[in-house]
């Protein structure tokens, strides 16, 4: 086989490789596209969820009636109890440590 038809062979396989390269990263990004707007349709049905709790929450008044969304109030309320539990002791930790920053100012060990 003579050089010319040599890199002709190997042009022609190159090419071969390179069109399948392409298409393969064109069916990735398809697939990848399509996967994002499915996330983006699933955050906008969570949204429209949260919306919808956020109503129920707000207006508990007209669902009295229904235990199940009584008992999920309930515990809401808890969690919001336990938060402020957290964020009173977050507090209360910070003020000791700056007492113990003034007292070490106020106390050099050197």
């Amino acid at each position: 086989m003579d050089k010319k038809a040599f890199f002709e062979n190997i042009r022609k396989e190159a090419n071969t490789v390179l069109l399948k390269v392409f298409d393969k990263v064109e069916e990735v990004s398809k697939i990848s596209a399509l996967k994002l707007n499915i996330s983006g349709l699933k955050a906008q049905i969570k949204d429209q969820k949260t919306e919808i709790g956020n109503f129920i929450y707000n207006n508990q008044k007209e669902f009295k009636e229904s235990s199940k969304i009584q008992e999920h109030i309930k515990k809401i309320k808890k969690f919001e109890e336990e938060i402020e539990a957290k964020k009173d002791l977050i507090a209360k930790l910070k003020e000791k440590d700056e007492e113990k920053k003034e007292e070490d100012t106020n106390n050099p060990s050197l």
